[in-house]
């Protein structure tokens, strides 16, 4: 019994998905951006839920992957073509946005056979890919002068990369509490919050940035330490 309440998050994480992709085919833009924040509550939630009950499962695991795939794999891909196809002259453009969806089905894959990924990544994970696109498009006006056709196509090609780099991140799982063993899970929290207070959803592209720049600082350090 214990293991329905977590699957039933999953399903609706992939729900909230799929209902994301019926609102771009119907045009609906006012309410595409929410439908991928309330798939990464529902995505924390299924594996917070699992962690307490003890009730993490191989089927857990492979649903899990499926809801994230159409949530931060299918719908961010979608999301990307609608913008290139709107906003870009150049047409062939548009179907990069297919890489989002392809590496991100790899970087599932290959999290699902690797029992190393408990209290770190290896390469981005698929949500705060999402995160940084569904963001950076449904914004308020921030990157307006940013977000052109040539630039958004180069962060679609790093992303779709970094998502299947063998280069460590850091993930929030907490094997202790303890301050100064995790300074940079408590500076990127805080960071987070801090950002969020001020500039409200539009932080969310500067927040994976700067997620990945403490994660490479971090991790290099610790390689420099033999660690």
């Amino acid at each position: 019994m214990k293991f329905i309440f977590p699957s039933f998050f999953t399903i609706l994480n992939l729900l909230s998905g799929f209902i994301g992709v019926l609102f771009l085919i119907n045009k609906n833009y006012d309410l595409i951006e929410y439908c991928i924040y309330l798939s990464l509550i529902f995505d924390f939630l299924d594996g917070f839920i699992a962690r307490k009950l003890d009730a993490t499962s191989n089927f857990g695991k492979q649903l899990d992957s499926f809801a994230d795939l159409i949530s931060f794999g299918f719908l961010p891909s979608l999301i990307l073509y609608d913008w290139f196809s709107i906003n870009s002259s150049i047409d062939i453009y548009k179907y990069f946005s297919v890489l989002i969806l392809l590496f991100a089905s790899l970087r599932l894959s290959k999290f699902n056979i690797d029992n190393k990924q408990e209290f770190l990544f290896l390469g981005i994970p698929t949500p705060l890919v999402a995160l940084f696109f569904n963001s950076l498009i449904y914004n308020s006006g921030t990157y307006d002068n940013f977000l052109t056709p040539e630039s958004l196509l180069l962060l679609v090609i790093f992303f779709s990369i970094m998502m299947i780099v063998n280069i460590k991140f850091i993930s929030l799982k907490f094997k202790d509490f303890s301050f100064f063993k995790n300074i940079h899970k408590y500076t990127l929290l805080f960071t987070s919050l801090f950002l969020l207070l001020f500039i409200k959803l539009d932080a969310f592209p500067i927040i994976v940035i700067i997620y990945i720049l403490i994660s490479l600082f971090y991790f290099s350090i610790k390689r420099n330490e033999g660690n």
